[in-house]
């Protein structure tokens, strides 16, 4: 039952929401009461004072003033509103001769200097502080009676300087007022006695003191209401939640970002709720509405900005209560139950989420690994049970089981690099919970991709990939949920680069294009076979393209799909015209794309360096060394006569032999011992 109470409590105070993103803090709301029966009362009294109009005499002694001076009013406890400055004379008396008698003789008199020296000053510092009503009291009782006293002291009252106050009219008439309009103005602090004891129409004796005294009075006042109380455990109250977050709405394009605001008060313990109103801001988007909220936006547009919430509505936890009429003997009070709103109570909750996402953001850093241990928000929730609990929500990738990538790797001889980053692990959290639904899944439709920049290719493949190998990302396997964290693992592949074996020529095939059509279509990705077939076609044909020759060799790597990574390789160049040089760190550089739900791009290097080089001289320091004459005596050989007619034949394939190289120091033509073998009848 609603207590019939008529109580104290001070309208002024406001309390504001404060809000944070780290940890818990205690709801706070602003509210505002009026009371059907309460009195809002301003009380504008003087500071009492122990001297002056009314309160004691002024002190006169000049020793009095030096001495409160000196101990800054700790003589004169009691006395409030001064300030003197203390003044001592400095005399100097001169001999000088004035003038001579009639005899001749000097007449002899005394030249005075004399002046007041300005030493310490004080000034009470009453008007500065807050003052109790037991320090006005005797000014609150005189003005106002005693029961006003302690209204004023039951609501704990406090009054502060009032510098708008008119100053008297007696105290703006005559020397005092003309002091007070220069000095003190027309309001605020005035002077009611000032006093100026140094003179200049004679000479002041050595040592004499004097002092500028004055005494001010100034007026306090404080507001505070006589009113109901309201209860402690009836205050308003926000449950719910209000969050952002990334969202791929549109499988084919960028994240947005989505907005929802929810809240509910505890309406059944007032007596009454009205004007229920949820808001929302954030960039150009605004709305204002009873229920819940949510909507969609731009993610870039809104990237930085903060994303503004609210909720409120208006209560009443008081009855009308006691209705008094008449006066005296006359007067009847009844008890009214009806919701009484001119005790409206106001609950207000505001709140403020940085809309931080990086979208887009491009990570750089020389090694993978420095990337890996980054993570990124991709929402944040403001949770209110009632007490504020802020929290952000991060996607993360790690290496997945397996991962053998290396940021920095040292070769013995020119040998080949994987160009894939290998296998990564995805988890995500997100505030809504649509993490953990069955169909989500994060990226584009086309997955992640991005590209291998290798130091410098085989010049057979420079021209196809000036602008770098292609890598593609597979369909993501769900791993299922890891606590609060939903795990994805990633796969790339990039285009992929076929070696015929005899000659060492190169070609490549644009394996990683065919990958991501494949998914945007929704078909198979295409088989090792068909790899192969198409794969090793487009060689033979680059190869006679390249060479001027038929194309007479084997590609390796293409038995079965096992062998798909060992196509995904960088070889490095061994041709002698390479920039590479042994003992040399070079950089591949590696772009990721699309990444997460924040489409970021991942920039990082693959730094290598060898020590040999693989063919070459004995100068080159290589592992297989050129050795165009037999260090070993033959002693084993075969004779072979050839006719006329044969040799003739050998010098006319011969000319038309092609001299062309791979790398410098392979034969491209290496159809020619069968041509030799022809024209000796040989098998």
């Amino acid at each position: 039952m609603l207590k019939r109470v008529i109580s104290i409590f001070c309208l002024i105070i406001l309390l504001f929401s404060i809000f944070n993103f780290e940890g818990n803090k205690p709801l706070e709301v602003a509210a505002a009461t009026t009371a059907p029966i309460k009195d809002t009362i301003t009380l504008t009294v003087k500071f009492p004072d122990t001297v002056g109009e009314g309160f004691g005499i002024e002190p006169t002694d000049p020793e009095e003033i030096h001495q409160m001076v000196d101990s800054k009013g700790k003589t004169h406890p009691h006395r409030t509103g001064w300030g003197a400055i203390k003044y001592e004379c400095v005399r100097t008396d001169t001999d000088y001769i004035a003038g001579y008698d009639y005899y001749g003789n000097p007449i002899w008199d005394v030249h005075t200097v004399s002046g007041w020296r300005q030493k310490e000053d004080y000034s009470t510092e009453d008007s500065h502080v807050p003052h109790q009503p037991a320090e006005v009291k005797k000014e609150i009782v005189e003005k106002y009676g005693e029961e006003m006293y302690e209204l004023a002291e039951a609501a704990g009252a406090v009054f502060y300087y009032d510098d708008t106050t008119p100053i008297p009219a007696r105290f703006l008439t005559g020397d005092i007022g003309d002091y007070n309009r220069r000095v003190n103005g027309t309001t605020g602090r005035y002077s009611i006695y000032y006093k100026d004891t140094t003179y200049t129409d004679s000479h002041c004796q050595n040592g004499e003191k004097a002092y500028f005294y004055r005494n001010n009075d100034f007026f306090v006042t404080t507001t505070f209401d006589v009113e109901w109380k309201e209860p402690e455990d009836k205050q308003g109250t926000g449950l719910g939640r209000a969050y952002w977050e990334l969202e791929r709405t549109d499988k084919n394009d960028l994240s947005e970002v989505a907005v929802y605001s929810s809240f509910k008060g505890e309406y059944d313990k007032h007596v009454a709720v009205r004007n229920i109103k949820h808001t929302v801001n954030l960039d150009t988007k605004h709305v204002e509405q009873e229920g819940a909220i949510e909507f969609t936006i731009n993610a870039k547009q809104v990237q930085n900005k903060d994303m503004q919430y609210g909720f409120e509505y208006e209560y009443t936890n008081k009855e009308i209560g006691w209705v008094c009429t008449g006066k005296g003997e006359d007067q009847e009070c009844h008890w009214d139950d009806r919701p009484d709103w001119r005790a409206v109570q106001k609950f207000e909750l505001n709140g403020s989420i940085p809309v931080d996402h990086q979208q887009k953001k491009t990570e750089k850093s020389d090694k993978l690994d420095n990337i890996l241990v980054k993570k990124w928000v991709v929402g944040r929730e403001d949770k209110y049970g009632p007490s504020k609990e802020s929290k952000a929500y991060y996607e993360q990738y790690h290496r997945a089981e397996g991962n053998e990538w290396q940021d920095e790797i040292n070769l013995k001889t020119q040998t080949t690099l994987p160009m894939t980053p290998g296998k990564l692990l995805y988890s995500v959290e997100l505030p809504s919970g649509k993490h953990k639904d069955g169909d989500f899944y994060p990226l584009m439709k086309t997955q992640s991709s991005g590209t291998y920049k290798a130091a410098e290719l085989d010049e057979s493949l420079q021209a196809e990939f000036e602008d770098g190998v292609q890598l593609q990302q597979k369909v993501m396997k769900d791993m299922g949920m890891k606590g609060d964290q939903r795990q994805f693992e990633g796969e790339f592949v990039s285009d992929l680069f076929f070696t015929a074996s005899g000659t060492g020529f190169m070609s490549g095939y644009k394996y990683a294009e065919k990958v991501k059509q494949a998914i945007k279509s929704d078909q198979g990705l295409p088989s090792f076979a068909q790899v192969v077939q198409e794969g090793a076609a487009k060689g033979e044909a680059d190869f006679v393209q390249y060479t001027n020759v038929p194309f007479e060799d084997e590609w390796v790597f293409t038995s079965s799909e096992e062998d798909l990574p060992h196509l995904q390789r960088y070889s490095l160049p061994i041709t002698p015209y390479s920039q590479l040089m042994p003992n040399e760190t070079y950089k591949n550089q590696l772009e990721l794309v699309d990444m997460g739900l924040s489409d970021l791009s991942f920039t990082f290097d693959q730094s290598f360096s060898f020590e040999h080089f693989l063919f070459g001289s004995g100068y080159d320091d290589a592992w297989i060394i050129e050795q165009p004459e037999s260090r070993v005596p033959v002693t084993e050989f075969e004779t072979v006569e050839l006719t006329h007619e044969q040799v003739k034949k050998l010098a006319k394939a011969e000319r038309q032999h092609s001299n062309n190289k791979i790398h410098n120091f392979r034969f491209v033509d290496r159809t020619f011992p069968d041509k030799v073998r022809e024209i000796r009848g040989a098998r």
